[in-house]
């Protein structure tokens, strides 16, 4: 099951996944460096993605998990493991810049 911590859709919002498992002693420490960083960010929509649920396994194939935890941005893995609250950040920020470059022209 997959569970919704913060954020509705806003503008510019940013997809945070973080897929962990209930065995992996790594998960607990991934998923709190993701929420505290969406606690100082508005544009942050954050989801714990628990391998242990059928949904949670079906996500977890479509990126091809194979260890935990495993944080996808907006439906790209971005790291496997645990970040530091820095490299987060950074893979955040560029996910950011990339997407205002995406949006930010006119026909």
């Amino acid at each position: 099951m997959s569970k919704k911590y913060k954020g509705d859709h806003v503008a510019d919002s940013v997809y945070v996944e973080v897929i962990t498992s209930p065995n992996c002693v790594h998960s607990p420490r991934a998923l709190r460096i993701a929420k505290n960083i969406a606690k100082k960010r508005k544009n942050i929509v954050l989801m714990e993605v628990s391998i242990a649920t059928n949904e949670g396994m079906e996500r977890a194939k479509e990126f091809d998990v194979a260890a935990t935890p495993t944080i996808a941005v907006n439906g790209r893995v971005a790291f496997v493991g645990v970040p530091s609250p820095e490299q987060l950040e950074s893979i955040i920020s560029e996910e950011i810049r990339k997407e205002k470059e995406r949006t930010s022209y006119f026909f």
